[in-house]
């Protein structure tokens, strides 16, 4: 069998911006192993007339509609399609009604557990958090923790600290001999972060400790995780707090002064702007923003050279910013 599995979420935010899409090259891996003749990539119509079956893997919401008319076309040559993903999971009825295709919901047993080579690999599904700005708990209702997860540099899982301690000692002894720099991607939760998890961690070639501070309900844990980090000789090289801007009732007064106190902790803040999960482009403001605001803060906070060389009332993108003196460049624990 001929079976083409396309990366509908493959184009970036920038042009030249090339999406990993873990769930692609596991189903590709799937059908290798049966012997199946496979493509596996982005959506190029002119090769792909004579393949029997397409599945449809899609990341983000604001690639939908160019899904749902490649979709459509595929069918109207006879073929068999599957659909998945996040965003088809956000937007299941939406793919349904202008498909006819009913997408596959949450995760896919059938891929979960292929061993293969992969760029990016889960230990663990699930989060306790319902937090209002995340679609986990859509994808991932259930925390299952995996012992037979492929090694990779990047690790995905959603809250690695709510997995028991035995499943994060496994983690780490696996990966601790794995070749090159380690990436926890979505980061380390600061409400469960803890000294014993700083030493087990530790061990690991970290590419950065990853944290988040999404909101002012865990400004009390930001403060004690960033003094645990300062304590033990770390700083914004090493250290980087996500920060939710722009989500409704957020103001630009509290993103500001989340970014400002990281900043102050001698970590490196970087701005993460808030896309409802039904978006179905890149166009979202929240009431009480502007896009000019989201725009600006993104690019003032995501880049130390900026915020060190310029205040945010002085920031203009494009500008010219003045070279940053050497003795600014490394910042310093308060006296």
């Amino acid at each position: 069998m001929k079976v083409a599995i396309i990366n509908s979420s493959y184009q970036g935010m920038r042009p030249a911006d090339r999406i990993y899409n873990l769930g692609v090259d596991k189903i590709a891996q799937y059908h290798r192993l049966r012997g199946d003749e496979v493509y596996a990539g982005p959506w190029v119509p002119m090769m792909l007339g004579l393949m029997d079956k397409f599945y449809f893997s899609v990341i983000f919401t604001w690639d939908l509609p160019e899904m749902v008319r490649q979709v459509r076309m595929v069918r109207d040559w006879g073929k068999e399609v599957e659909i998945g993903g996040p965003a088809a999971t956000f937007m299941h009825t939406y793919i349904h009604k202008r498909t006819g295709i009913e997408p596959h919901y949450g995760l896919d047993d059938r891929f979960e557990h292929v061993p293969g080579d992969y760029c990016l690999t889960f230990t663990s599904r699930g989060c306790p958090h319902n937090c209002p700005f995340c679609g986990v708990n859509k994808v991932e209702p259930a925390a299952l923790e995996y012992d037979d997860f492929s090694l990779a540099n990047m690790i995905g899982d959603n809250n690695i600290l709510a997995t028991s301690w035995a499943h994060q000692e496994l983690v780490v002894n696996k990966l601790v001999n794995f070749g090159g720099e380690i990436d926890i991607n979505s980061g380390f939760d600061v409400r469960f972060f803890q000294e014993d998890h700083r030493r087990l961690y530790s061990k690991l070639k970290l590419q950065c400790w990853r944290f988040a501070f999404d909101s002012m309900e865990v400004e009390e844990d930001v403060l004690r995780v960033a003094a645990m980090m300062r304590a033990n000789g770390l700083d914004r090289h090493h250290v980087t707090f996500y920060c939710l801007i722009g989500f409704p009732g957020q103001t630009l007064e509290e993103c500001h002064y989340r970014m400002q106190t990281i900043i102050r902790l001698g970590m490196n803040p970087y701005p993460m702007r808030f896309w409802p999960l039904n978006s179905l482009n890149r166009k979202y403001v929240a009431p009480g923003w502007t896009e000019g605001e989201l725009y600006n803060m993104s690019m003032y906070y995501q880049t130390p050279y900026i915020w060190m060389s310029d205040s945010w009332e002085n920031f203009k993108p494009g500008k010219k910013i003045r070279a940053v003196p050497h003795e600014q460049a490394i910042l310093k624990e308060e006296s």
